[in-house]
């Protein structure tokens, strides 16, 4: 059996209901959608132990992509900007800095020497 990634949508703008829409019915996710604007939203996100988290780049609070890969390094979180096109994909996964060498790597190429 494949296994089920679990994928919270948090956002209720158009972006993240017409990303959810498209996502919905393919096999493999399990999708719920959270309002970020609820009290307990943060919660409720925990709650749900995604896998994934999908998010509008434009409208996301500053702080939320910090607190939720602290909260959780295995977290990929990936943010939309439907009017550009774009995506940005962060997660918690770390690397090793062991020397400045290490340091400039990352910089230069994204990947530590021990990647």
């Amino acid at each position: 059996m494949d296994k089920i990634r679990t994928v919270v949508l948090y956002g209720s703008d158009l972006v993240v209901s017409t990303v959810g829409e498209n996502l919905r019915g393919r096999e493999g996710f399990q999708i719920f959608q959270i309002d970020p604007l609820l009290p307990d939203a943060l919660q409720r996100l925990d709650a749900a132990r995604p896998e994934v988290v999908l998010f509008d780049l434009a409208g996301a609070h500053p702080d939320f992509t910090i607190t939720a890969l602290r909260k959780n390094p295995s977290l990929l979180l990936i943010g939309v900007d439907l009017g550009s096109d774009k995506m940005l994909v962060m997660s918690g996964e770390e690397s090793r800095l062991l020397t400045a060498e290490d340091l400039v790597q990352m910089m230069e190429t994204g990947k530590s020497h021990a990647s």
